[in-house]
């Protein structure tokens, strides 16, 4: 953003928009962060409520969460790979 800022002659535009930029993220970061801590702690009340399906059920999401995370690792990693071994003329 200023490189581009900086060949158009324009260096304070582009620092202005690389805090906005910077605002946008630290918002995104903190909403995602608070909603996570809030399904974790509701989560916590249904597992505590319901020991054996509540932990089961907590469990279950964990691991269904974390498939879906390897899942697009292992899409991106494969995208990459087929990216780098064709050329693209």
């Amino acid at each position: 953003m200023l490189v581009f800022a900086l060949a158009q002659g324009l260096f304070w535009a582009g620092v202005a928009a690389t805090f906005v930029m910077g605002l946008g993220t630290a918002i995104t970061v903190a909403l995602i962060a608070t909603l996570a801590v809030g399904a974790k702690s509701l989560a916590r009340r249904f597992a505590s409520s319901r020991s054996g399906y509540g932990t089961l059920a907590l469990r279950g999401v964990e691991v269904g969460a974390a498939a879906v995370i390897f899942a697009f690792g292992v899409l991106l990693l494969a995208g990459y790979l087929l990216s780098e071994r064709l050329p693209l003329c």
